[in-house]
């Protein structure tokens, strides 16, 4: 039976340590191990945006003190961050540096495809080599909400194993989902990646999570948790419920656990009451960017995080210059149309997925993501900006 262990108000390196310790019974010293923590985006340490710097203290004295053979920490950020400069402004790589182990973009690990046996989206990834290199993947995200995925835990944190931009992939598959009453594209499409990629260990940091806007324009949450499991689904599935949420709540999880055969009544949690430290985190689907910025107006049709986090800059650090105008509407992603540039003011195509829908009248402002400094020039413009 799957068993899942959270631990509440100590110092975060010491509850990582003790939480590595509870689940993490063998002998690693002819083993290598990945610590795959999420730097998504570059942003402050211990925000709720990227995995707590102590957590990932304790968790490499954890391995250390077991005498790991060889111990590696990374990740590979969305597509126009700098991997590198995301794990330097965590705290992270200081971290590394400081205890002697390897820091580094996964994606400079090289590439390979990997074929996903029975896949129901797409029928192979581009991943990055390290997580398949090593003996032993753990995955150390941090708890938040997510605007497309519900919230993104353990399972969602795989992405980061992707490979450059075919991170974005998930986000634009042109076909239907089988049953979109049980999860939409991305939904399934988590599900197949998890076919292929599927972490060994699991320490969540719930000591600053993230509510509402995530995962990048959120509000962090000082939850003092970290949670621990050898299987990543029992611990996302726990890991909601601390959020406020059901156990059948996320799609992309109800899926898995259908895949996987997991049955709800057969996960062990310690301690049993542990249900006593939830909060109720405000979902992103709650957080409307029209209702805390009304101008400019935003069409978001399926875009990707890289686009999302481009926008969220945009409005967190120029929204102030447009509250008495231009009127300007902001049509993002791959899924836009026709239907969606019609109205008045300011048409304005965000992010090189809206270039088909070029034409006299509409402004266009390029990007795989685009630079928040340049969607503000081109809504000022009114026109496409030659660089």
């Amino acid at each position: 039976m799957p068993q899942v262990y959270v631990f509440k108000d100590r110092e975060p390196a010491q509850m990582a340590y003790d939480a590595m310790a509870q689940i993490f019974r063998e002998d690693p010293s002819n083993l290598s191990v990945l610590l795959k923590v999420n730097t998504g985006f570059r942003g402050p340490a211990a925000s709720g945006l990227c995995t707590h710097p102590e957590v990932v203290r304790g968790l490499v004295r954890f391995l250390k003190d077991q005498d790991t053979k060889k111990i590696y920490v990374g990740d590979s950020s969305i597509v126009g961050v700098d991997s590198v400069e995301a794990l330097k402004s965590a705290g992270i790589w200081q971290v590394c540096q400081e205890e002697g182990v390897e820091c580094l973009n996964l994606d400079d690990s090289g590439m390979e495809e990997r074929t996903i046996p029975g896949g129901v989206m797409v029928s192979s990834l581009k991943m990055s080599c390290l997580p398949f290199q090593v003996d032993r993947l753990v995955s150390v995200p941090v708890m938040k909400t997510h605007m497309y995925a519900g919230v993104t835990l353990s399972i969602k944190n795989l992405k980061g194993c992707l490979y450059q931009k075919d991170k974005t992939r998930l986000h634009r598959i042109k076909q239907a989902p089988p049953d979109i009453r049980k999860g939409k594209c991305l939904d399934y499409g988590i599900m197949d990646l998890t076919k292929i990629c599927y972490p060994d260990y699991v320490v969540i940091d719930g000591v600053v999570a993230m509510e509402g806007f995530g995962p990048s324009g959120g509000t962090p949450v000082n939850m003092g948790l970290v949670l621990a499991s050898r299987d990543a689904l029992s611990a996302d599935l726990t890991a909601i419920q601390l959020m406020g949420m059901e156990a059948d709540d996320i799609p992309h999880l109800n899926l898995i656990r259908e895949n996987r055969g997991l049955d709800l009544k057969d996960i062990q949690v310690f301690p049993e009451d542990y249900r006593k430290w939830a909060r109720r985190f405000q979902l992103a689907s709650e957080h409307d960017l029209h209702l805390s910025f009304p101008n400019p107006k935003v069409v978001d049709r399926g875009a990707c995080s890289a686009c999302h986090a481009a926008m969220v800059q945009f409005f967190r650090y120029h929204h102030q210059e447009y509250l008495e105008g231009p009127d300007a509407t902001l049509i993002f992603g791959g899924d836009a149309t026709e239907a969606d540039c019609q109205g008045e003011g300011r048409m304005v195509l965000v992010g090189n997925c809206t270039a088909k829908l070029r034409g006299e009248g509409r402004a266009f402002c390029k990007g795989c993501p685009p630079v928040p400094s340049q969607i503000a020039r081109t809504i000022d413009a009114g026109v496409t900006l030659d660089d």
